[in-house]
C-alpha cells in the first residue's frame, strides 16, 4: 500500500530513487516499484535533477510518488542522502532509475529485519540486456559478487541500487553517502562495517538493472568508476589502497580483476564461466579503461546534501 506525503499515516519503508535525465527508463522502474506485492505502507520518494522531462512523466502518470524537483544536476550521493531527510519510514530502500524490482522486492526486505539483527539489507543484480554483449561486459565487471547464487548472509558490500538500512543508521554512526560517484555506495558501506554496522545480503531480494549497452558508454562509465574508486581509497582504509600508493603496480589491474572475477563466477555461477570466457576480448579492454582512470586524478567536490541527523532518528 502506497502512502502519499499528504497522508496522516506512516510508512513503515521509503524508497528513494535519485533519478537524473532517466526518460527512458523511470516509467519501467515506477511501474515495478508502484506494483510492489506487500500490505505494509511504503512511500515512493524521487530525487529529480533531470533536464529531459523525467518530471512531466512522474508527475503525469504517477501521482502517488513524491516528486522532488532539484534544478542543478546532482549526483546520486546528495540524492539519497535528501531523500532520507524526507523519509518518513523506519527502513530506507534505495534503488536507481534504471532497475526494475521484483515484485515481492519490499516484503523480502521487511521480512528480514524482522528476522535478521542487521542494520542493512539488500540482494542481488539481474542483468536486465542478457542478449547483448556490451550489457553483459558492464554487468559482469560490476556486479559480479552479486549473483542469483551469492550464498546469503552478512557481507562488507551491496551497490546502491538493491540495498536498504534502518533510517536511524544515519544517525547512529553518524555517516552520509559522499559524492565520490559511482563508489560512494562502497565507501558508505565500508565505513558502516568499520564502525560495527551489518549488511545482510539475499540473493532472493532482487533488481533487474538495465546496463550500459554502448560502446562509447561502456568505456567512459568504466573510466569513470576507476577514478572514483581510487579517490575513495585515498580518503578511506578500502582494500586497495596499496595500487593508489603504488601506482606501477595497476599494470597488471586488468588480469587481476579478470581473474578475481573468474574465480568468483566458478564459486558462484560457474555456468556463467563459459559466457564469461568468450566476452574476454571486450572485458580486458573496458578494464583496462577502467584502470585508466584508476590511474587518473578526479575532482570530486563534497555532497551539495547531507543527512539531516535529527530528520534521520
Amino acid at each position: 500500500m502506497i502512502i502519499n506525503k499528504n497522508q496522516n499515516e506512516l510508512p513503515y519503508l521509503s524508497v528513494i530513487i535519485p533519478c537524473f535525465n532517466a526518460r527512458g527508463t523511470i516509467t519501467k522502474t515506477l511501474e515495478a516499484v508502484c506494483s510492489q506485492d506487500i500490505n505494509t505502507p511504503y512511500e515512493i520518494i524521487v530525487i529529480d535533477s533531470s533536464n529531459d522531462g523525467t518530471d512531466s512523466i512522474i508527475r503525469t502518470g504517477y501521482p502517488q510518488v513524491c516528486l522532488y524537483r532539484l534544478e542543478e544536476q546532482t549526483l546520486p550521493g546528495s540524492g539519497r542522502n535528501l531523500g532520507v531527510n524526507y523519509a518518513r519510514g523506519e527502513i530506507v530502500v534505495f534503488t536507481d532509475s534504471d532497475c526494475m524490482p521484483d515484485s515481492d522486492w519490499l516484503s523480502r526486505i521487511a521480512v528480514r529485519y524482522q528476522n535478521e539483527n542487521t542494520e542493512s539489507v539488500g540482494g542481488c543484480v539481474i542483468n536486465g540486456y542478457p542478449w547483448n554483449i556490451v550489457g553483459w561486459v558492464s554487468h559482469l565487471i560490476e556486479f559480479n559478487e552479486w549473483t542469483p547464487k551469492t550464498p546469503e548472509g552478512f557481507v562488507k558490500n551491496i551497490p546502491s541500487c538493491n540495498i536498504s538500512y534502518r533510517k536511524k543508521v544515519f544517525a547512529r554512526f553518524g555517516i552520509y553517502f559522499t559524492d565520490i560517484f559511482p563508489s560512494e555506495d562502497t565507501l558508505f558501506n565500508w565505513i558502516l562495517t568499520q564502525k560495527g554496522g551489518r549488511i545482510y545480503f539475499d540473493p532472493k531480494i532482487r533488481i533487474v538493472h538495465l546496463s550500459r549497452v554502448g560502446l562509447k558508454k561502456l568505456f567512459k562509465h568504466q573510466a569513470t568508476l576507476g577514478r572514483a574508486s581510487a579517490e575513495a581509497r585515498r580518503v578511506s582504509s578500502l582494500p586497495g589502497k596499496v595500487f593508489v600508493k603504488y601506482p606501477v603496480l595497476c599494470i597488471g589491474m586488468p588480469v587481476i580483476r579478470w581473474f578475481r572475477a573468474s574465480i568468483r563466477l566458478l564459486k558462484k555461477e560457474p555456468g556463467m564461466l563459459l559466457l564469461f570466457w568468450l566476452i574476454t576480448p571486450l572485458y580486458i579492454p573496458a578494464t583496462i579503461a577502467w584502470t585508466i582512470g584508476f590511474l587518473s586524478r578526479g575532482k570530486f567536490n563534497e555532497p551539495k546534501y547531507v543527512v539531516n541527523i535529527n530528520a534521520s532518528n
